[in-house]
């Protein structure tokens, strides 16, 4: 069972015209890299709950190969339990997947289905070591790697643990009916509710390390670094364009031969790129875009469809979906831009990125 409606409101001003699993990670969106994970490890009767911009989320993946999807659409949210409860009619094995959809990581799931398989754990969580822990909830364990109890985003100073908790689960079924019925209580939580009503039922839970990359996006400055560790090849996903020296290509590009790459960078389909453009650090510009000449990239990111005129300079920015920037800005730095924004010379930026 895939999550896939949360708001994304931190992820704003992207979000404003797309819901966060489909906020794109070179060529496809991150809920989609989630599909490709669960297929490749044999997970292929999925399902996912919806809520802003539902209807785009269908659109998108109405023709899906290799794997069955059920999109069930909640008018209300109704807390991360909640949206698994919404799903259940289609979780119907001894064992579920429940895992975020707007995460990206290339987990093994084949091993942490085994390690809840031979464990006598009716919870199997995914955790993941992390040096800030308030950002995170984390989970305190046992020697045996039982989980004792949890903290939701504690001060480094308070921190029982720095073991963070990834929204990767695996349930036995049983643990599915130890949600209440939304008649009951509407809102219901996975880890400030079901696992405080589990542990104080004993019930076994256990906490396996991924020991993989695993990123929430979910933030503008973390949905920044986790495209530069992509290209940079920190985490393995499917990216469907060339290999290249400086990263990956999509179809049809075409690159004035006076371009200098100098770093790594996704360049994405039917994109163009004048002459004497200079791309640096880590670069992503989505599918459609065009650049004219002598404009300087700096470790940016650039939706599809966006124009930036001559002779500009983008440093540590990300500009959203149909951008316009009029010829000679100077400097565009560290700062989000809303999809189908002009800018021009004396332009604010929606964000500024730290």
């Amino acid at each position: 069972m895939i999550l896939a409606a949360g708001v994304g409101s931190r992820l704003d001003p992207l979000t404003s015209q797309i819901p966060k699993p489909l906020c794109p990670i070179l060529g496809k969106p991150v809920m989609e890299h989630i599909i490709t994970l669960c297929t490749n490890h044999g997970f292929t009767n999925l399902s996912a709950n919806t809520h802003v911009m539902s209807e785009k989320v269908s659109e998108h993946f109405k023709n899906l190969n290799g794997a069955t999807l059920n999109l069930v659409y909640e008018k209300e949210l109704t807390g991360v339990a909640g949206g698994v409860r919404s799903c259940r009619s289609f979780l119907t094995n001894d064992v579920v997947l429940v895992i975020m959809g707007d995460a990206l990581t290339d987990i093994d799931l084949s091993y942490l289905y085994e390690a809840h398989i031979n464990s006598n754990c009716a919870v199997t969580i995914g955790i993941k070591e992390v040096e800030d822990t308030t950002q995170y909830g984390v989970a305190v364990l046992d020697k045996n790697n039982r989980v004792v109890s949890f903290q939701e985003k504690p001060k480094r100073e308070d921190a029982k643990s720095n073991l963070a908790n990834t929204g990767i689960y695996f349930f036995n079924q049983s643990i599915l009916d130890e949600i209440p019925p939304q008649t009951e209580v509407l809102k219901y939580d996975i880890a400030t509710d079901l696992f405080q009503r589990l542990m104080s039922k004993n019930i076994p839970m256990q906490g396996i390390n991924i020991n993989a990359y695993w990123a929430d996006i979910g933030t503008l400055k973390q949905y920044h670094q986790s495209i530069k560790d992509v290209l940079e090849g920190k985490v393995k996903i499917t990216i469907d364009a060339e290999k290249t020296p400086y990263g990956f290509k999509g179809s049809s590009v075409q690159i004035d031969p006076s371009v200098q790459i100098k770093g790594k960078a996704y360049i994405g389909k039917n994109v163009k790129i004048g002459p004497n453009v200079v791309l640096k650090g880590s670069v992503y510009i989505e599918k459609d875009c065009v650049l004219e000449a002598n404009s300087y990239i700096d470790n940016s990111i650039i939706w599809s469809d966006s124009y930036i005129g001559n002779d500009v300079k983008i440093i540590n920015s990300i500009l959203g979906n149909n951008c316009k920037v009029s010829n000679g800005i100077e400097m565009i730095a560290n700062s989000v831009w809303a999809p189908k924004t002009l800018i021009e010379k004396d332009s604010k930026p929606n964000v500024v990125l730290k």
